[in-house]
């Protein structure tokens, strides 16, 4: 038991497997809330709230099962190892809620239509009031737990708790009013609050799901990975090169927390395998301070791969 908690590896999987299943229980008991009020006072909004809710349970089991494939070692089968699951999930993820806000919007749009009011407020502020607050607690955890692991997934999932927080938030102060204007004598506008609060909450967090998307498809499609990265390369290589090599070729590629790298050097004169393979483990010990989590493939050819043919 000792060994593994001194183990990275097993303490980053053991602290995102904890935040998975807080993030299952969690949105299990908002599901139950906003589903079961939603039904019995006709809210729309209440739907969306707990549709939102039954995707992040979806998305929690993809998860779970997500992290502990991406904690196996390369195999026969993914010789890269499977760190592309994790975008993956985190693309599926948003899809999903980007889903879930057009379908609200949609359903939103038809209560406007044929307006019907709701049988209660009292009971849906003291319901979206608890979900608020429950968000809260669970998004700062996620968003903690993301920040220490360095997994894109749970940065995706507090993403969706911190909107599901907000809308929960929404919610309560659209039921609130709904309450004042019923109190106050303007009845007829009551059947209007909910879908109408429904497709500005979706309007506004479409936004969000799109930017996780976009931020994880390049992953999946093997671009080379932004953030300083690439300047971070060119500082080892120039600081440990000798002057007799180029470098001929830089190809980089990430996948979830992990780098993959790949360096190709063309010499103008003669190494010993010796010093090449001396050189290649001070490249890869500096890459691995400078990048962390990353597979260094170093190569040595007597020119450059992309040499033009003479004429």
């Amino acid at each position: 038991m000792k060994e593994e908690s001194l183990n990275p590896g097993l303490e980053k999987k053991r602290l995102q497997i904890l935040a998975v299943r807080v993030s299952i229980a969690g949105s299990v008991a908002l599901f139950l809330v906003s589903a079961a009020v939603g039904i019995a006072v006709d809210s729309v909004t209440l739907i969306l709230d707990a549709s939102a809710n039954l995707v992040i349970i979806a998305v929690a089991f993809l998860m779970n099962y997500a992290i502990n494939k991406i904690h196996r070692p390369a195999d026969e089968a993914y010789h890269f190892g499977y760190h592309k699951y994790e975008p993956l999930v985190a693309c599926v993820q948003g899809v999903l809620i980007f889903s879930t806000c057009a379908i609200a919007i949609k359903f939103a749009v038809q209560d406007i239509l044929h307006a019907e009011d709701m049988t209660n407020h009292l009971i849906p502020v003291v319901a979206t009031f608890f979900s608020s607050i429950l968000g809260v607690f669970i998004t700062i955890y996620l968003k903690k737990t993301a920040r220490r692991t360095g997994s894109s997934m749970l940065e995706a999932a507090g993403t969706h708790w911190h909107m599901d927080t907000a809308l929960s938030f929404g919610i309560c102060f659209g039921f609130f009013l709904g309450l004042i204007l019923q109190k106050g004598g303007y009845a007829r506008l009551t059947p209007y609050v909910d879908p109408v609060m429904a497709i500005i909450l979706a309007l506004v967090f479409l936004a969000a799901p799109a930017k996780t998307i976009f931020s994880n498809l390049p992953e999946l499609l093997d671009a080379a990975p932004g953030g300083g990265i690439y300047h971070k390369i060119r500082k080892v290589l120039d600081a440990r090169k000798p002057a007799s090599l180029a470098v001929g070729r830089v190809r980089t590629r990430k996948a979830g927390e992990k780098i993959f790298l790949e360096v190709i050097f063309t010499s103008a004169g003669d190494l010993t395998i010796a010093q090449t393979e001396e050189l290649a483990d001070r490249i890869e010990q500096d890459m691995k301070s400078e990048l962390g989590n990353c597979d260094v493939v170093t190569c040595f050819k007597s020119k450059t791969p992309f040499s033009k043919p003479s004429a």
